[in-house]
């Protein structure tokens, strides 16, 4: 399987807050069924700004060592009205630099201008996806939003807790929702502490395979993000 949303290098973000946590955090991984890492650190503006070039050095440390999973270079990166800079100046990333880029919104609030800044990114050839839509408020508020942004080309990547109610109902019933409408391209544990998301996989698993086929499963677990990670087109 592959986790296409995580926060485990060192003292970038609100994740890992070293390397000895990262390591067990990325062995937690392993036990869970997971053999590729998409390495999705926050990039927001004046919050967290750390470059490519340091990330990918953590990235390379923890690749040299083969009984880890592998892990991929990502960025989740906050929305902003410069988020073409902030790409094409190799301070947030795409994923394992391909033209694929993860993007959030705010959890609370409307984010205005959408569609003009998807315009602008699809202009410039890059294609998105929507980190946990299940857990905005606009969306849990106007399920049509996602159809909106469907229909614009964005891709949805929804979190393994929310199945498990960890983000609320809300978030729930948006989740079976969308996985009903299979909506979802792609599943990621968001971890960002040991003994959490990563514990819980199995139980999630179980609880997905009453609402989606095993053949959709795969396609969320390992499939459409192994897509993603060689730059096709899915």
């Amino acid at each position: 399987m592959i986790d296409f949303h995580s926060h485990i290098l060192p003292g970038i973000d609100d994740g890992s807050r070293n390397m000895q946590e990262t390591k067990r955090l990325i062995l937690e991984a392993k036990d869970a069924g997971f053999d590729k890492i998409v390495s999705t650190s926050h990039y927001a503006i004046d919050c967290y700004e750390t470059p490519e070039y340091k990330r990918k050095e953590l990235i390379e440390e923890l690749n040299s060592e083969e009984k880890y999973p592998k892990i991929f270079l990502g960025s989740e990166i906050f929305l902003t009205y410069n988020i073409l800079d902030l790409l094409k100046e190799y301070k947030a990333s795409t994923i394992n630099e391909t033209n694929y880029i993860l993007f959030e919104l705010p959890l609370r609030t409307y984010f205005p201008n959408l569609k003009d800044i998807i315009y602008k990114l699809k202009e410039n050839e890059y294609r998105l996806i929507l980190a946990h839509p299940e857990r905005y408020l606009s969306i849990q508020k106007d399920f049509e939003l996602l159809y909106d942004l469907s229909d614009l080309g964005v891709l949805f990547q929804c979190n393994y807790g929310s199945i498990l109610g960890n983000y609320g109902l809300a978030a729930k019933f948006t989740l079976k929702r969308m996985l009903k409408e299979e909506l979802v391209s792609f599943l990621g544990s968001d971890v960002h502490r040991e003994s959490t998301i990563y514990k819980q996989i199995p139980k999630a698993i179980k609880k997905l395979t009453k609402f989606i086929s095993e053949e959709y499963l795969e396609d969320l677990t390992s499939n459409n993000a192994e897509i993603i990670l060689n730059g096709e087109n899915l």
